[in-house]
């Protein structure tokens, strides 16, 4: 009988041992699916943090080609692609999860993970027509407008067709549900967004840039025309040849007109969309000059505004340069010419606002001599 109670003891502490063992089993489960929902959690955000490492890098990288540094902006796509893929695979391990709150989150990041994977294609096209751009730009300065339009043509089939998917991410991100993103992250997202547009919009100037080239080949050569002519009248002005002046300032307005046509109008209308601040070194310098040179009907119009007063400068310098001078004459073409200068308002025109300055200037020293005042000019 002294046996039974000696073999309860050990039965009751087996017991307690399998209970306690069950608990802990138990607790380890809890905490190990509990830990593994906090795990796709942290998988999304970390996904949403390499995507938007992937934006930022991307834009970095534009900036570098816009600045003409090829080697750094190469090394920065590099990375940008890295930290897309590195998004794309945080985000699929996150997204097998059945929690809607991070799946909604996983969406978000995803929607920005391929707004950042089309930045770093759109760099990557820029950087594969390098070459024709720069020869294009260097075709357009030395005045070779055929083989600058041919390298633009080269360029374009590579960065145009990208356009399309630009466009429908910049939607997409439009549809960001901020609530569905980590608190920390909204900030940047939204400075995300902002890059992404930013890009976007720079990407489209060096199409315009490219387009205004090809389109505006024939513009520009009848513009060569009217520069020299326009060198010519003003030589001519100098060595008093009044005649040959007044000659040249026709066939400048004859060509001119001939800029009216509306075969010109895709041309112009590219050009007027130039925005060379967006650019800088020898892209800002053709886009600038572009912007000047391809003018629309407005700027053709101040363009003859500025030669109708032109003419009435001449007038009067030929009537001073008679063999029996006719100030008065002289003073009222003057008078004629510096008011069709004042027609024009709030010039834009670079060019145009240099032309008529010049031509102002001139009637106020013609104005002084013609009353027998010194030139202070």
């Amino acid at each position: 009988m002294r046996k039974i109670p000696e073999l309860k003891t050990p039965l009751k502490l087996s017991i307690a041992l399998t209970l306690i063992a069950l608990l802990i089993a138990v607790a380890f489960l809890s905490i190990h699916i509990g830990g593994g929902g906090q795990n796709v959690l942290n998988e999304a955000v970390e996904g949403g943090e390499y995507a938007l490492k992937a934006v930022g890098r991307s834009y970095e990288s534009l900036m570098h080609f816009v600045q003409e540094n090829q080697t750094q902006a190469e090394e920065l796509l590099k990375a940008a692609r890295t930290s897309v893929d590195n998004a794309k695979a945080k985000l699929t391990s996150a997204g097998r999860t059945e929690d809607q709150y991070t799946l909604r989150m996983v969406e978000n990041y995803k929607i920005i993970s391929g707004a950042s994977e089309v930045m770093a294609q759109g760099v990557d096209n820029l950087l594969t027509i390098s070459d024709s751009l720069q020869n294009a730009l260097d075709y357009y300065s030395q005045g070779e407008y055929e083989m600058a339009s041919q390298q633009a043509s080269q360029g374009l089939d590579v960065l145009t067709p990208l356009l399309t998917d630009l466009k429908e991410w910049n939607s997409s991100l439009d549809g960001l549900n901020y609530n569905s993103i980590a608190s920390g992250h909204r900030d940047r997202v939204k400075h995300a967004v902002s890059q992404y547009r930013g890009e976007h919009e720079i990407y489209f100037q060096y199409i315009l840039l490219l387009r205004s080239l090809l389109e505006g080949k024939d513009y520009l050569e009848t513009r060569e025309l009217i520069d020299e002519k326009l060198r010519q009248l003003q030589s001519a002005i100098a060595n008093e040849d009044y005649e040959t002046a007044q000659r040249l300032r026709q066939e400048i307005s004859e060509l001119l007109q001939t800029l009216k046509d509306p075969k010109y109008e895709n041309a112009t209308t590219t050009a007027s969309k130039l925005n060379p601040e967006l650019l800088e070194g020898n892209a800002f310098d053709v886009s600038l000059d572009l912007k000047t040179r391809l003018k629309n009907l407005k700027g053709i119009q101040e363009f003859e505004n500025y030669l109708q007063s032109l003419e009435k400068f001449v007038e009067a310098l030929s009537y001073l340069a008679q063999e029996n001078p006719d100030p008065q004459a002289a003073e009222k073409s003057a008078n004629e010419g510096i008011g069709i200068l004042e027609q024009a308002l709030e010039l834009s025109d670079p060019e145009l606002q240099k032309l008529y300055t010049g031509l102002g200037e001139a009637y106020n020293s013609l104005l002084m001599r013609i009353k027998g005042q010194p030139d202070l000019g």
